[in-house]
């Protein structure tokens, strides 16, 4: 088999303002938009591959958007001249040109593994080994200062075809509480609720929250309530229910770590967060043979990072997939052009085109702030 090499990668940065103006987190972090790197991958034959993964501010993650722009601006040359064919061969050159910063290695590795379908002539989705196109659920996260803005913003959600929801906690926990609890009553038993606290909480305002969730815990999923694992396995002791592991999800070996400790009922995966889809499969993977429930989603993005998302949990054995995003609806700025990966209250792959199927804008991303041919 003829030998492919990669020879240009072109890399541009937009911003995505937020439809609904801002989006807040716990601890008074607000943004009105996210940050996206896109990369294009090209290979000698003609062949193309896209990636996009980004960042929200400078405060939910260590990572923020002119670092990403500098990472991938150093790394695009050593990729040059690499098989694209064999992703986990590129993601380690990139390992070896440079140590940790996983973040500024993912835009790339996800557009070689575009790229990689693209030349099998498959869609990503049987690259990875999926079955077929299926769908994985959306949520959409509710925010609101008091339970009456929370019920109000349910609503929307419900109208807008969201059948999980996403509770914004971590401030107060007698406030977010009652938010939640608001939420359960407004909705009743047959929406899933995930009460979300971005790492808000210390291990003292996070049992005090759980307390007074009642004895049922209003039913919820409770998602990454303390910023380490460590004060999440002490929260063992005040909550039976199912708990999320998203921030403090970084390796192989944060999962394992949080597997051992008896708090990974779930996790979310973020592609930025790992570097990839090459790290996110093997995670994946590992945390499928533990059985934990597995998200797989990014922080920033718009109908690229969605379709990426819809083929990867395509990937995950149904019984193990959780739900998912769609970033194309929650942003003003649309820089792909082809098929939208959300079909009602699913997201979906598209079925045969290779790789995602999508093409660039470039009339919309402007600039590129890297282009380096072989």
């Amino acid at each position: 088999m003829a030998r492919m090499r990669i020879v240009r990668v072109t890399g541009w940065s937009i911003h995505l303002p937020y439809a609904e103006g801002s989006y807040r987190m716990a601890g008074d972090r607000v943004t009105t938009g996210m940050d996206a790197v896109v990369v294009r991958v090209a290979a000698d034959d003609g062949t193309i591959g896209l990636g996009e993964s980004g960042t929200v501010g400078v405060t939910f993650d260590p990572h923020h958007n002119a670092g990403q722009i500098a990472g991938v601006a150093m790394l695009a040359p050593t990729v040059i001249g690499c098989d694209p064919r064999s992703p986990q061969s590129v993601h380690r050159r990139m390992t070896a040109a440079l140590t940790g910063h996983a973040y500024v290695k993912s835009p790339i590795d996800i557009a070689v593994w575009d790229l990689a379908a693209r030349a099998a002539g498959v869609p990503l989705w049987k690259l990875l080994g999926g079955d077929g196109p299926e769908v994985t659920p959306l949520y959409r996260p509710v925010q609101g200062a008091t339970p009456e803005d929370a019920v109000a913003k349910t609503h929307e959600r419900l109208q807008q075809g969201y059948q999980r929801l996403q509770v914004k906690v971590g401030d107060d926990p007698i406030v977010d509480a009652q938010r939640v609890l608001a939420v359960r009553a407004a909705v009743g038993s047959g929406v899933t609720i995930f009460a979300d606290a971005n790492c808000g909480f210390s291990l003292s305002a996070a049992r005090r929250f759980v307390r007074e969730l009642g004895t049922d815990g209003a039913g919820v999923f409770l998602e990454q309530p303390c910023p380490t694992l460590t004060d999440c396995a002490h929260l063992r002791d005040s909550w039976s229910g199912p708990m999320v592991i998203d921030e403090c999800v970084t390796s192989l070996a944060a999962l394992l770590e949080a597997h051992q400790l008896g708090i990974a009922d779930g996790i979310t995966i973020k592609l930025t967060r790992v570097g990839g889809i090459t790290p996110a499969i093997t995670i994946r993977d590992v945390a499928v043979q533990l059985g934990i429930a597995v998200t797989i989603e990014d922080a920033s993005g718009c109908n690229l990072a969605d379709t990426t998302f819809a083929h990867l949990n395509a990937s995950t054995p149904a019984r193990w997939r959780t739900h998912t995003v769609d970033f194309d609806s929650w942003v003003t700025v649309h820089h792909v052009d082809g098929p939208s990966a959300r079909d009602g209250s699913f997201l979906r792959p598209q079925a045969d085109e290779p790789g995602l199927g999508l093409t660039l804008r470039e009339d919309v991303l402007g600039e590129p702030f890297i282009d380096v041919t072989a």
